[in-house]
């Protein structure tokens, strides 16, 4: 028998299942798109089940953002630095994710968001320091000259 997953769950199960082989998802800028569609309404449907109870909405929520960080986590830890087009997508769904969760601080769905700004600041944080080490493993006019004349 199939376990039935709460909403909280099935926000996490959508960051898993997209983080999930990134080198290999094809055609990546759609699907990035779907995935962050199926964030945000998967977000938009675990506020809107409790339209009254904001004590209620705001665990739940924070319950799925604890889960969101937990999975992005473990996803930049799997990662492999030394594939470029793996990191550029890393990098690119960090942001889109960070992005996502950044309209919920405009709204007032959400009374007490500071594990919201939290947890966005750390994605925050975590994109800037993969764009560091892009640029550290693939930039610089060494690596330019290398790549016009092949390695």
């Amino acid at each position: 028998m199939d376990r039935i997953y709460s909403i909280e769950e099935r926000v996490v199960l959508i960051v898993e299942e997209f983080f999930q082989d990134l080198p290999s998802k094809e055609p990546f800028p759609s699907l990035l798109s779907e995935y962050r569609f199926r964030l945000k309404s998967k977000l938009v449907e675990l506020i809107n089940q409790f339209p009254t109870d904001t004590q209620a909405r705001n665990a739940s929520f924070d319950s799925a953002l604890e889960g969101i960080l937990k999975s992005l986590e473990q996803a930049i830890n799997k990662a492999n630095f030394e594939n470029k087009e793996e990191l550029k997508r890393l990098i690119r769904a960090l942001e889109e994710t960070n992005e996502v969760l950044k309209e919920f601080l405009f709204t007032d769905h959400i009374r007490d968001k500071s594990l919201l700004s939290k947890t966005s600041g750390r994605i925050g944080e975590w994109v800037e320091n993969l764009r560091m080490e892009f640029k550290r493993r693939f930039g610089g006019f060494i690596n330019f000259i290398k790549s016009i004349f092949g390695k």
